[in-house]
């Protein structure tokens, strides 16, 4: 395979390398840095942000291991049930493809130890949020003053230098990053810092509005991607899972048509996001059908016994086979509209389709 081969000669070999561990890291909430989401890979930790420097995080033995076993296909240190990519071998397009130099004869030019900074990263060390959703938490989170001063403290000493070569960033992925006080502070520092840079929001969707963004001086062709947690399909539904949820939906609904109308200009990549549970499974379908009246994709993921500050209800975990609703979920999930998306779905929804 020679130095010069273009992509679209390699595609079918590259779809089997995960980029993830070459590319990107992700903060967990105690600093904790993790090639990708930690429930993906058995929670392997790199580093931590807050007591390691930048080469300790982005170059351990830790990742370099991980990386040797990647390039030889060897996916062990991973939790095939968990990731979406790994257990059907399909991963996520590496954002360096375009460039000659990303290939090599033997393997794409991933080296174990990376000489380039990540293309991403996203920080999930702050829990903000205005909202109490049944599928995270079970009441608002607010940072107290002293946590507050604390991470504001560190966006120009440590966050600003970390993220120089840095194309997308993911600003607070375990809240929300437009209600929480330190994240809209260092989106708006990055923002004036770093003109390269586009941002991945994942957010409730509550206080995603054009002003908002305006506010952070964040031009709309600078969004990366906005990903909407909303987790049913009508304000009845969505009011069982978010306490006050009956006043925020409307809301959402307005928010989703401006970003509708924004993606088809700015060509961002809009996702619907929605974990299943006992409560709102049965609304799966309508959902799907929302997200493609706003031009979004959805996405599916499965409640988890632990979520970042609450534990849910047993009663919940429609996913397990011994669920009294369990084979109805089934049921549903081989609808045509969730077999049309079916790799939108985690492994575990993916596989009870076909059960």
């Amino acid at each position: 395979m020679s130095l010069n081969s273009n992509f679209s000669e390699n595609k079918e070999r590259f779809e089997h390398i995960c980029t993830l561990p070459f590319e990107t890291f992700e903060v967990g909430s105690n600093g904790d840095v993790y090639c990708c989401c930690p429930n993906w890979n058995n929670f392997y930790s790199i580093g931590n942000i807050f007591s390691d420097n930048y080469e300790e995080i982005w170059n351990p033995e830790r990742v370099k291991e991980l990386r040797k076993r990647i390039l030889n296909k060897d996916y062990s240190l991973c939790d095939k049930n968990s990731c979406p990519y790994c257990k059907r071998q399909l991963f996520p397009l590496s954002k360096r493809t375009l460039k000659k130099s990303f290939w090599k004869k033997d393997h794409p030019s991933f080296q174990i130890h990376m000489k380039k900074s990540p293309v991403s990263v996203k920080l999930g060390y702050d829990s903000e949020c205005n909202i109490a959703c049944k599928m995270c938490r079970d009441k608002i989170i607010c940072l107290s003053d002293e946590e507050l001063q604390l991470f504001n403290s560190r966006i120009d000493s440590l966050l600003i230098p970390l993220l120089n070569d840095v194309q997308v960033l993911e600003v607070n992925v375990k809240g929300d990053p437009f209600a929480s006080r330190h994240s809209r502070l260092l989106a708006e520092k990055v923002a004036k810092k770093y003109k390269h840079i586009k941002f991945d929001f994942q957010t409730n969707g509550i206080l995603c509005t054009e002003n908002m963004l305006k506010q952070l001086k964040i031009s709309l062709d600078r969004i990366y991607a906005i990903r909407v947690s909303i987790h049913a399909a009508t304000a009845e539904t969505y009011s069982k899972i978010v306490q006050n949820g009956e006043k925020f939906f409307p809301v959402i609904l307005e928010n989703l048509k401006f970003l509708s109308l924004a993606r088809e200009k700015h060509s961002f990549m809009f996702f619907l996001h929605f974990v299943v549970s006992a409560v709102n499974y049965k609304e799966i379908p309508d959902f799907i059908g929302m997200a493609e009246h706003f031009g979004a994709r959805p996405f599916f993921w499965e409640l988890r016994q632990v979520q970042y500050n609450y534990t849910a209800l047993d009663n919940d975990f429609i996913v397990e086979p011994d669920h009294p609703l369990h084979e109805d979920l089934k049921k549903v999930l081989r609808n045509p509209l969730c077999m049309k998306y079916k790799d939108n779905f985690t492994p575990r929804l993916y596989s009870l389709m076909f059960d």
